[in-house]
């Protein structure tokens, strides 16, 4: 009688090419001498084994007074077998430290993903890690109680980056369970002779095109992680940097700012010296002493000075405040709050075509002069009061389902337009914006206790705009996204991310009805000019 195969749970990375030695591959300094590990009919691989001297487990100190921690230390054990199938090198990780064995940049990023995408069966998902670029860049882990589909999870294919997945594959001989990311996790019956075959298996299922219909969406956004291209990108900005060529490179805010009390920024090291009614490339050039290059926006800092110019209370590295995109062997890379992605050709493509036919507003509002959101927008509406109804923070509406304190808009237009104003900034900035104007015009629609509420907090001029019931007809209302920004000319160019989340929301607004268009306020030219700022006693001048 056979002896069933016992199950292995095996932590698989694909190598590079250019890494396709064990020497190059792992740290051999960490571990003693190679073993040479011979397969039937294969050749041979090499184990290599790192011993760490016993040490208690951390809590056994809690409980010193009882027990000697050292009566509980054992050794600890990584191990790490190289092996090359087919002319493509493979290493399993064995042990808590095993991973950490392998040198840097030197794993295909996303193999065990795109393995496990194209090996398990779409009905048996379990768990999904996705890094949002909504609002707020977050990550997530959504586990179901039960084997699902990928679209019970709620991702957003627009937004989202899939990072892994868990689920079980469709041919029960490449595993029981697998869990994809960089690397490949699973559970599987083989004996060591089955190994390459598998592994040939795997890689083959990691070069295999994803599923048209169901997964294509996973390659439009990733994260770069490999340093040698990032040093790419960054050789390539320092070059347009350095050449004064800013073009697709810009500064904007990291994070959304009470206006009222925003003076201006500065640049300089000490926060004293001139003061910026907004920041900009061109603004943080003038302050800079030859070239610009990447070191000098890593050492320097943006401060935000309040209205007495008395305190910074802001203050971030330039560097956090860039925003660029580099294009590089075909491939379109974003730099975004410090972190590069790499963005599928045929993404931007389709997402410059989808925000272009976004239609511009034909609305005439003022030049923007200071003094914040809230200030602009009482101003445009004191100017015109028979057009423009005042809905600052105070008219906010107080709505159960989980939505708490709802902004309708900064000014409703007696044209229907809900205009939603905000400052130019990074993405997660705008994304805020966009979440605004979607969460009020969906609530309008769907909602009749919500328009209740709205219709109350209306002037008697513009009342009449909203009923209750029934719902407002298709296309009877507009939401205009309006972003104050100090750039030159008419267009507005938004970051990369917050084109695709401005596309995404527009999408389903249009589905609820409305009109969707966008519009640039700009800055007046007295506001845009910078002050300067006498340095204070004891302080070094910039």
């Amino acid at each position: 009688m056979t002896e069933e195969k016992k199950v292995n749970h095996l932590s698989i990375f694909l190598i590079k090419d250019a890494y396709a030695t064990y020497e190059k591959a792992l740290k051999t300094e960490a571990c003693a001498s190679a073993l040479s590990i011979a397969i039937a009919g294969h050749g041979e691989g090499q184990l290599l084994i790192k011993k760490t001297p016993p040490s208690p487990p951390k809590w056994s100190a809690l409980f010193k007074e009882f027990i000697d921690p050292k009566d509980l230390a054992t050794p600890g054990i990584a191990a790490a077998f190289f092996i090359v199938v087919d002319g493509k090198a493979f290493v399993l990780a064995f042990g808590q430290g095993g991973r950490f064995l392998l040198r840097d940049d030197v794993i295909e990023e996303r193999f065990g993903l795109l393995c496990a995408l194209n090996a398990v069966d779409p009905k048996t998902f379990r768990c999904v890690d996705v890094q949002s670029l909504n609002a707020i860049e977050s990550h997530m882990r959504i586990q179901s109680g039960q084997e699902t589909t990928p679209d019970q999870f709620g991702l957003s294919v627009e937004q989202d980056m899939l990072k892994a997945i868990v689920g079980t594959p469709s041919n029960p001989a490449l595993g029981n369970r697998m869990a994809g990311s960089d690397a490949l996790a699973v559970s599987v019956r083989l004996d060591l002779t089955d190994l390459p075959f598998l592994l040939g298996q795997y890689r083959q299922l990691f070069e295999a095109e994803l599923n048209a219909e169901d997964y294509q969406w996973v390659n439009n956004i990733s994260t770069t992680k490999s340093a040698a291209i990032i040093n790419a990108l960054e050789g390539a900005l320092q070059a347009r940097l350095a050449a004064d060529q800013f073009d697709g490179i810009w500064l904007s805010i990291p994070e959304i700012l009470e206006w009222t009390t925003v003076k201006g920024f500065m640049y300089s090291p000490h926060g004293n010296g001139v003061l910026h009614p907004d920041i900009n490339m061109q603004g943080f050039r003038k302050t800079v002493d030859g070239p610009v290059s990447l070191d000098i926006l890593r050492e320097r800092r943006v401060h935000c000075a309040d209205a007495d110019h008395k305190k910074v209370f802001k203050s971030w590295s330039v560097f956090k405040c860039l925003y660029a995109e580099i294009e590089l062997d075909g491939v379109t890379h974003v730099l975004n709050d410090g972190k590069w992605f790499s963005v599928a050709k045929d993404f931007v493509q389709r997402t410059k075509q989808d925000y272009a036919a976004i239609p511009t507003s034909s609305l005439k509002l003022p030049e923007y002069q200071g003094g914040g959101e809230g200030e602009y927008n009482a101003y445009v509406a004191a100017l015109e009061p028979g057009v423009y109804d005042l809905l600052d923070d105070k008219k906010k509406v107080m709505h159960g389902g989980g939505h708490g304190q709802v902004e309708i808009c900064d000014l409703l237009s007696i044209k229907r337009e809900l205009i939603h104003v905000k400052m130019y900034g990074k993405s997660s900035v705008l994304s805020h914006l966009f979440a605004q104007g979607f969460v009020s015009g969906q609530l309008i629609q769907i909602d009749s206790e919500f328009r209740k509420k709205v219709r109350a907090q209306l002037s008697p001029t513009h009342a009449e705009l909203l009923d209750v019931d029934p719902k407002p007809a298709h296309e009877s209302f507009t939401i205009t996204y309006a972003v104050i920004s100090d750039s030159p000319g008419a267009e507005l160019h938004l970051p990369f991310f917050s084109k695709v989340n401005l596309v995404n929301t527009r999408k389903v607004l249009r589905g609820f009805g409305y009109k969707v268009e966008l519009l640039k306020i700009p800055v007046n030219e007295v506001y845009a000019k910078t002050t300067l700022i006498p340095p204070k006693k004891g302080n070094r001048k910039a």
